[in-house]
């Protein structure tokens, strides 16, 4: 059965209970202090964690070619990685600084407005150039930045492996403080160890992935009815 998950209160009790500390030791707002820096550390590990991953939609209107992401979507985005519109279409992203250059160019004067094929991401915003045309509807998968756990007192933002890691490296930052460094060390490795485990376990390929052992890898490619080729 999945572990239970534990939320900022639950992981504050488990800080207390292992190094028998109450709030006259250390309070919990620098508990708090701890368990951003920790928590901040293993989200810098990747840039992708899946369970970061999110999608929505985001419509189109004739004549506009920059959309606020925040309009259509509740996540704050930190990057946009696919745009595909109904046609199943995929766009190109480019560059911002190369989408200006383009956009100024004589080559690209008579695709003022038309059907969007490349996108870029600034400022939370997405340009799309050619400019839209018309109303459409363009499927978008990107990642998130992470909830504030913290303040709202819930689950860290991620998976459950991450709860213990969190206390083990609150107590390393406790005893730390406390000068008491060889206890520190201890647990500040198994702060590192588990957030090793948690990293290994989320950017292996799943069981599903076609296993090569040598040489190039291939693709099927549906053509029609068909699927053709390895």
């Amino acid at each position: 059965m999945p572990q239970a998950r534990m939320n900022r209160s639950d992981i504050i009790s488990a800080v207390r209970e292992i190094t028998e500390m109450d709030s006259a030791d250390v309070s919990d707002t620098v508990i708090n202090i701890y368990l951003r820096d920790g928590y901040n550390r293993i989200i810098e590990l990747e840039r992708r964690w899946t369970f970061l991953e999110c999608s929505f939609n985001l419509t189109t209107t004739a004549g506009v070619g920059s959309y606020a992401v925040d309009d259509f979507t509740a996540d704050e985005i930190r990057e946009v990685v696919s745009v595909v519109d109904s046609d199943d279409n995929r766009l190109t992203y480019v560059a911002y600084d190369e989408l200006e250059n383009a956009i100024g160019e004589t080559a690209f004067a008579s695709m003022t407005t038309a059907v969007p094929v490349f996108y870029s991401f600034w400022d939370g915003e997405m340009i799309l150039f050619p400019t839209p045309e018309s109303t459409a509807t363009l499927s978008v998968r990107a990642y998130r930045y992470p909830t504030d756990w913290v303040t709202d007192d819930t689950q860290p933002d991620g998976v459950a492996s991450f709860d213990m890691a969190l206390v083990y490296y609150v107590i390393s930052r406790i005893y730390q403080a406390q000068e008491e460094l060889s206890t520190a060390a201890t647990y500040e490795r198994m702060y590192a160890d588990s957030v090793t485990l948690a990293r290994r376990d989320l950017t292996r390929p799943p069981s599903s992935a076609p296993v090569v052992f040598a040489g190039n890898k291939n693709f099927r490619a549906f053509r029609g009815k068909t699927w053709a080729g390895w």
